[in-house]
């Protein structure tokens, strides 16, 4: 049974892109507090506890304190300012907030909450999304009838309200439920409801995840090679793409189960393994279980039983780690639930008593009213005098509190934007140190030639050995000041793109003949695989910088007989959206080492040495991923030691690009 957190996750008010966006998301959002609370006349409004309420989602995942202070937070503004609507949303988010820290008493008790408040102002989406979080709970302790209740009801709210996007999610659970009780074909037909909303709105993570849900429903059925074919292997392709670890390992178990059925052992054994392996990397104990076990059925189908044991005592080890864990979480849900219904019957209890009491406090005290009313009058007065002093305090310390957040607030801002100039500073000091220090050695090397020749102090052999070394040296130098350049203008002016309608083929070949004698020189060979027909919609001079760049580099890692290729490389699998294009420059050479490979990824230069001792400062790799990306593309290298390198960076499409079948 997958946690209820995951589930969660999807309807919380904000989509996630990973803990560098949510990180970007958070210093936007802490900016705009700041830029709200900046004014004299500052008063929470209803913008200002949306800010605080989407600070909690940013919050969510990363620091369960800090999402449980901004939804605090939100929850007392809109209170104080009458916004009910902020109202239902901070009471949900906390729930989420005490869902992922274990505490589902009051879990369930701030989803209840924000239930009735949506109820009570007729919010449609509101409703719906607070009846699928208790719907998430009821399916969590395997309470599945009162859970497709819920999500029934909240299919109806969807298509009153037209949200689309949520129907897909709920149709997902629907069919889930389904699954887990067996029905099949209601379970199909919700996942593929699901998956054509996804699709019509362009999603690719959801595409890939109910691409996974249809293909297990299609396993249960015996559509084995359905399954694999039109589902999981486009599955797999997305999360390759995204580099999603997760979904990786879960697709390529789901793929290992499928080849298993089909008894291609060899395929089954070669998924088994890579989700075995990304299991134990990602530390994931269901995983691990999951894989371990689809590799102990295939090694007894085989009727190899040494192997088949391994894996099964794996498969054993962590099926009783994820029962215990399961059954606790089971134990403290339905223990919350319990604790939840007491509660309210108890309130329920209190409150007829309380009724009750009213009622006879109002008869008797029926006769003291004349007596009760002079006493009042003289106590509003009182009441009067000591309000407006209290109001008065109460209006200072208030002021005081919001002072102190905007100086709290501007000052993680600062620290926020020292910590980005000190590391942008030591970056560029680091460069320009590289940078000094290899020109001046051609020059000196020039300097120095100049000096013998004057004095005729060398021979014909020797200046043309020396010739040699110092036509290296200069190519190196002018290579380097070219991306200087480059680098320098977008640092200092801005990248400015100015895109045209790009034949790719002529703009590479403009490009080639300056490597041609480079790669004769070390006996490499050049490939030009272009399409003559594909066109991008990019800046020329950008492009160029790019193609030069990952060329150069190319022919300074190879050695004598390898090889540099550069070709279009198919987009597949979800991201296939037929708009942009991924180009790939290849090489057989030596490839990259796994730590400088990370570095790169991480945006660091790095100083190295071709195979003829070229050198290389790393400006040219940051300059590939600074244009790639300002010309709305991506990217990526896929390099192992030994065995050559690929660079891929991806541009618009000037026309539709017609994706393979």
């Amino acid at each position: 049974m997958r946690p209820i957190v995951a589930y969660i996750g999807i309807f919380l008010l904000c989509t996630s892109l990973g803990t560098v966006a949510q990180s970007v998301e958070i210093t936007r959002l802490h900016k705009s507090l700041g830029s709200r609370t900046g004014h004299g006349d500052f008063s929470p409004d209803t913008a200002y506890v949306d800010t605080l309420t989407a600070l909690a989602h940013a919050f969510y995942g990363i620091n369960a304190d800090s999402a449980f202070l901004y939804s605090k937070k939100a929850l007392e503004y809109a209170g104080r300012s009458g916004y009910a609507k902020g109202e239902s949303e901070s009471w949900r988010m906390l729930g989420n907030t005490y869902e992922l820290v274990g505490d589902y008493a009051n879990m369930l008790s701030s989803y209840h909450r924000s239930l009735a408040i949506a109820e009570h102002i007729g919010n449609t989406r509101l409703i719906a999304r607070a009846n699928v979080n208790i719907a998430l709970f009821y399916k969590q302790v395997g309470e599945y009838d009162q859970a497709r209740q819920l999500m029934e009801k909240v299919s109806e709210l969807c298509k009153k309200s037209g949200d689309t996007i949520q129907s897909a999610y709920v149709f997902s659970h629907l069919s889930d439920l389904a699954f887990r009780q067996q029905q099949y074909n209601p379970a199909l037909t919700y996942a593929r409801q699901a998956l054509q909303i996804a699709t019509l709105v362009k999603n690719a993570q959801d595409i890939a995840s109910y691409n996974n849900d249809i293909g297990k429903i299609l396993v249960a059925k015996g559509a084995w090679q359905e399954a694999i074919d039109q589902h999981y292997q486009p599955s797999l392709d997305y999360y390759r793409l995204v580099g999603d670890k997760l979904g990786m390992t879960a697709t390529t178990t789901l793929l290992a189960q499928a080849c298993l059925l089909l008894k291609d052992y060899p395929r089954a054994l070669q998924y088994g393994q890579q989700a075995l392996a990304g299991a134990q990397a990602i530390r994931r104990k269901k995983e691990i279980q999951e894989s371990a076990k689809v590799l102990a059925d295939i090694y007894e189908a085989k009727d190899d039983d040494r192997h088949a044991f391994q894996y099964f005592k794996l498969y054993k080890d962590f099926s009783d780690s994820v029962f215990n864990d399961q059954t606790r979480k089971q134990i403290f849900a339905m223990a919350a639930q319990y604790d939840y219904d007491q509660k309210e019957a108890q309130l329920k209890a209190e409150q007829a008593q309380k009724d009750s009491l009213h009622q006879q406090a109002l008869h008797r005290d029926a006769t003291l009213i004349t007596i009760a009313v002079l006493l009042i009058i003289s106590l509003i007065i009182l009441a009067f005098v000591l309000l407006r002093g209290r109001k008065a305090n109460r209006q200072a310390n208030q002021l005081l509190l919001e002072k102190n957040a905007k100086i709290e607030e501007q000052k993680e801002a600062m620290e926020h934007q020292a910590v980005q100039l000190l590391l942008n500073n030591q970056q560029k000091d680091k460069l320009f140190s590289i940078i000094a220090h290899d020109l001046r050695g051609p020059l000196n090397s020039l300097k120095g030639l100049m000096d013998f020749l004057k004095e005729k102090r060398l021979s014909e052999q020797e200046i043309s050995t020396m010739m040699t070394e110092l036509r290296r040296n200069v190519d190196y130098s002018s290579e380097l000041v070219s991306n200087l350049l480059f680098w320098a203008s977008s640092q200092l002016n801005g990248i400015v793109v100015t895109p045209v309608v790009l034949p790719l083929q002529p703009a590479v070949r403009e490009i080639l003949p300056l490597y041609v004698q480079q790669a004769k020189d070390k006996n490499v060979i050049l490939r030009d695989e272009l399409p003559p027909s594909l066109a991008a919609w990019a800046d020329k001079d950008m492009l160029q910088v790019v193609i030069r760049n990952l060329l150069s580099n190319a022919i300074k890692f190879c050695r004598s007989g390898d090889s540099v290729t550069i070709s279009v490389h198919p987009v597949t699998g979800a991201h296939a959206l037929k708009e942009e294009i991924e180009i790939c420059v290849a090489d057989t050479g030596i490839g990259i080492k796994a730590d400088v490979l990370e570095k790169i990824r991480c945006n660091e230069s790095v100083t190295s040495y071709g195979t003829a001792k070229e050198k290389g400062t790393g400006l040219g790799m940051l300059l590939c991923r600074e244009f790639a990306e300002a010309n709305k593309g991506l990217f990526r290298i896929e390099s192992e030691w030994g065995k050559g390198c690929k660079c891929y960076f991806t541009v618009p499409a000037a026309t539709p690009v017609p994706v393979p079948i």
